[in-house]
């Protein structure tokens, strides 16, 4: 029975399994075929609010997927340090064990995002995470990459706030203000203090950077968001902010050079939700393709808030697809009109005006300023706005009322340029004022995708599940034997089990989805058996690997544009994960079935450039065995 594809940056992947009387095809999802140019990304989201990832295929450690993005191709990364995400329920000391092999040491966990940073005392990057990625209890390997605040030049002739009646936040003043109880926080540079317009508004906040809570801005961009977002208004001096009343709590992640990486700003966004924030703003990019911040914004929904993000100032048309996780804030010029600089594409959710934009400066005065970093303060301070009148909603309604709100200019209807239009402050809050969100009882369905009921398994055994409810998916559970082992946040909702720290025989495993109101879902269980391993039972452990075989093309052959790579792979016990690198890189994998299969991947030859290039297909059976083929082709 022939699988779906599973469409990626780097091909089709496609399973058709000979031995596997349980095996079934997962729903076939229209949205994921549209872009057969991005890479399976944990936080992806489609433009209705369903997950691309929310299907029973596992995905082998994707090692630097970012590298393929455009946006990100270029950027400067952190020479010595290692991102890495693993399943839930993976075995610690096996885990510390894979590390010391790669070379790598231990810098700091985050529990909540499932992430381990890492230091590789040789600096080589790409050794270290070859061999991280044959440990079946990682999920993604990651650079740390360097950003910029994101602005532009200041523009030191405007001298006023007239892109405040492109939103309508006058008309939305007239309705709230804002709220002390809603937290903004501004992931930036820090904040100055002693400014009058933020004088007693900033919170005590943090430098993630030296883990103290210096959070005196030097560089100034800090300042300016913060001010923009939620300075101390009607008090007759300066600007008037977002939203006037929202305290701000200052997060600092930039370095002495005025850089933030990719660890600081995620562990920024965890601290900031970890202490009352519920907005949380940062302009830095580009970010949109980044798996370590949008899984960060991820746990900030999960935890009830939402976080914006600004698009970039590169003025591109990017392909990323639009994310759940966050929104993304592209500008307007002084037309009310796409900014030339601002950047464009799919991942773009709506607009706001940010060329000229009135903003606070460390010499205690003002300076008008440009960037997507200074329309998405607009935008986060409304969503605090719309909070501060109604603090019962949902991260999902704030988000859909902003965007369902929007004011839409451009092609009719959702666009690349605008997403869904300019922000209208005054509608965002009128709707919210008068919206009677239905109480949510209906629970989340979860079921248990794979292994497969009474399936025997061995060596780390990969669990993967669906969950779908009419909201948020809060978080979904594993239960082995009754017993709580470990909680996924983030899509696809993974796990990995050391089966040598069960018992061998039947065992009971369980999962529940919990939505974002509290609702629990039936459990899914399914039985599996842990096979005897040695010892008094007799058995031995399967240290037989599988066989794989490329059938075509042969070695050699000249490719110019797409090439399909077929194999055969074999086990004597049962086959778990093919992977597909290319030049050592990984590109594509989804589990396997059965005692034998075979495989395909369709690869972009047009992407590449001229010359000899290796693509390696890898084989893994139920017990952790690998086997590996590889085939030259050379692109014309």
């Amino acid at each position: 029975m022939e699988m779906p594809g599973l469409m990626l940056r780097w091909g089709l992947i496609t399973v058709l399994p000979l031995v596997c009387a349980q095996c079934g095809s997962p729903p076939e999802d229209p949205t994921q075929q549209t872009d057969a140019n991005r890479p399976t990304d944990p936080a992806d989201g489609n433009a209705d609010g369903s997950d691309p990832n929310d299907s029973p295929i596992s995905l082998a450690a994707a090692v630097f997927l970012e590298d393929a993005e455009p946006a990100m191709a270029g950027l400067a990364h952190v020479p010595d340090e290692l991102l890495v995400q693993t399943f839930p329920a993976a075995d610690a000391d096996a885990l510390h064990a894979t590390f010391s092999a790669a070379g790598a040491t231990l810098l700091e966990s985050w529990p909540e995002l499932d992430t381990t940073v890492l230091r590789v005392t040789n600096g080589d990057l790409q050794a270290a995470a070859t061999t991280l990625a044959r440990d079946p209890q990682v999920e993604a390997i990651q650079k740390s990459y360097f950003y910029e605040p994101d602005t532009t030049p200041d523009d030191p002739e405007f001298a006023s706030q007239n892109y405040l009646s492109v939103v309508n936040l006058p008309q939305a003043w007239a309705t709230t203000t804002g709220s002390e109880s809603v937290v903004l926080a501004v992931i930036d540079t820090g904040v100055s203090s002693g400014h009058d317009d933020l004088s007693g508004k900033a919170l005590a906040g943090r430098s993630v950077v030296t883990n103290t809570a210096g959070v005196e801005d030097r560089v100034g961009h800090g300042t300016a968001v913060a001010g923009i977002a939620a300075a101390a208004s009607n008090n007759g001096v300066g600007i008037a902010g977002v939203s006037w009343d929202s305290p701000i709590l200052p997060v600092v992640v930039v370095d002495d050079a005025g850089r933030g990486t990719t660890r600081h700003i995620a562990k920024g966004m965890v601290w900031a939700v970890q202490h009352e924030a519920r907005v949380i703003n940062v302009s830095f990019a580009p970010l949109q393709a980044d798996r370590t911040v949008l899984r960060a914004a991820q746990l900030v929904r999960a935890r009830g808030g939402l976080t914006f993000i600004s698009a970039g100032n590169d003025g591109t048309t990017y392909t990323t697809p639009k994310n759940n996780a966050a929104l993304f804030v592209g500008a307007l010029n002084a037309d009310a009109q796409r900014a030339s600089f601002s950047s464009a594409g799919p991942f773009v959710d709506l607009t706001a005006p940010g060329t000229g934009i009135r903003a606070p400066a460390l010499d205690g005065g003002y300076s008008g300023v440009s960037g997507t970093s200074f329309a998405s303060p607009i935008v986060a301070g409304t969503a605090a706005l719309v909070w501060s009148i109604r603090p019962d909603l949902r991260p999902a309604t704030v988000a859909d009322l902003l965007l369902s709100t929007a004011r839409d200019i451009g092609p009719v209807g959702r666009d690349d340029e605008y997403g869904e239009g300019v922000l209208d402050a005054q509608q965002a809050v009128a709707a919210a004022e008068a919206l009677i969100e239905q109480d949510d009882r209906s629970p989340p369905v979860v079921s248990i995708t794979h292994p497969a009921n009474n399936a025997t398994v061995s060596g780390v055994l990969r669990i993967a599940t669906q969950a779908t409810d009419a909201g948020d998916i809060a978080d979904v559970t594993l239960l082995v034997d009754g017993q709580v082992r470990a909680s996924d946040l983030f899509r696809p909702y993974l796990f990995a089990v050391n089966t040598a720290t069960l018992a061998p025989g039947s065992h009971t495993i369980s999962c529940v989805a919990t939505d974002a109101c509290g609702n629990a879902s039936r459990p899914a269980d399914i039985t599996v058996f842990v096979a005897q391993t040695g010892g008094d039972g007799g058995g031995t452990a399967d240290a037989q690997p599988p066989v794989v075989i490329i059938t075509h093309p042969t070695d050699g052959t000249l490719v110019a544009s797409q090439v399909g790579i077929g194999a055969t792979a074999t086990d004597n016990a049962g086959l778990a994960r093919v992977e597909w690198l290319v030049n050592g890189i990984s590109r594509a994998s989804q589990m396997l079935s059965g005692t034998r299969a075979e495989v395909s991947f369709l690869w972009d030859a047009s992407s590449v450039a001229s010359g000899n290039h290796r693509v390696t297909v890898r084989v893994t059976d139920s017990a952790g065995n690998q086997a590996t083929a590889t085939v030259r082709l050379i692109r014309q």
